[in-house]
């Protein structure tokens, strides 16, 4: 009988050792699963940074280096005082520059700018802005004949009108009538094949040839471009085209009291990160009608003028 049992020990302890061997394997592999899901995620309200999760840093500070504990507060330093600030509880190693009253623009500082507030603006005496936010204030009309109501820093003047006046309007407008008609036909039928924001506007030339203008290059058109638009217009368009609100900033404050390199630049920016294809299609689409037919006027007499130069030039290396 015990001639029987020393195998059977053998055999069970040649089989239990493979499973031990298992079970611990088992046990390390649910022990990693656990470490990489904390690792992954974080509570909420809480930012990893490598290694921890991280409470944000508070209104009027930015980060400075990572916590070194989970659910602990970073390292966080003021904000530049008068230049910077940060209005919410935040996780970014960087302020958001305090914005400039532009005094050419018709502004001046209300509330100066604090660590935890931008810098609060308002149109100067004697100018108005009915747009929120307010980037531009323009100049209240001076009546002729009585005021109705006063301007008011959100409303331009209403004025009253006078008898003689109103008449001298309607004559003017009698007389300008067939001249209005005309022009609305010659534009009419010059803008005829001009669709979808001008992306597919073409123009004739004396060969009788279409200029597509899709895919125009507008990088040397950009400074006559921001020549025709306002700076709120500019800013406007490239935020709806993708722009980062930081990007925005960064270049307004590179080129302060400088509206027009402003304008310049952020167009410039914007055309680099779109790329030349459907760029013109995506600009006129989102401008107002009367800036986008000039946009396409530029254009066209441009490029026009470049082959009636060129087929000119053939003709005189033809009798060479």
């Amino acid at each position: 009988m015990s001639g029987i049992w020393l195998p059977l020990s053998l055999i069970f302890i040649s089989v239990s050792g493979p499973l031990s061997n298992m079970a611990g394997i088992n046990s390390e592999v649910l022990k990693l699963n656990k470490n990489i899901t904390e690792v992954s995620s974080c509570e909420e309200g809480l930012h990893r940074e490598h290694q921890f999760c991280c409470q944000p840093c508070p209104p009027g500070k930015r980060k400075n280096g990572d916590c070194k504990h989970d659910g602990d507060i970073p390292e966080c330093v003021l904000c530049s005082e008068g230049n910077e600030y940060t209005d919410k509880s935040h996780h970014s190693d960087k302020c958001i520059r305090c914005s400039v009253c532009d005094e050419e623009h018709g502004l001046e500082v209300e509330q100066n700018c604090t660590r935890t507030q931008n810098t609060k603006c308002r149109c100067k005496s004697n100018f108005f802005c009915n747009s929120s936010p307010c980037e531009h204030c323009n100049p209240c009309t001076t009546c002729e004949h009585g005021i109705i109501e006063k301007c008011t820093p959100t409303s331009n003047t209403k004025c009253k009108g006078s008898r003689s006046h109103a008449n001298s309007l309607w004559a003017l407008l009698i007389l300008l009538i067939p001249i209005v008609l005309i022009i609305y036909k010659v534009v009419t039928s010059r803008h005829r094949n001009k669709k979808n924001g001008y992306c597919n506007s073409a123009a004739s030339n004396d060969e009788g040839r279409q200029l597509n203008l899709t895919d125009v290059d507008l990088g040397k058109y950009i400074p006559s471009i921001a020549e025709l638009m306002r700076i709120t217009e500019v800013k406007e368009f490239v935020r709806k085209s993708g722009m980062e609100e930081t990007k925005i900033d960064d270049i307004v404050h590179d080129n302060l009291r400088e509206t027009a390199e402003q304008k310049v630049q952020l167009l410039r920016n914007w055309y680099q990160s779109h790329g030349k294809k459907n760029a013109y299609c995506t600009l006129t689409k989102n401008l107002p009608k009367a800036v986008a037919e000039k946009i396409c006027d530029i254009v066209t007499k441009d490029i026009t003028n470049e082959r009636e130069n060129a087929n000119l030039q053939n003709e005189n290396e033809n009798l060479v």
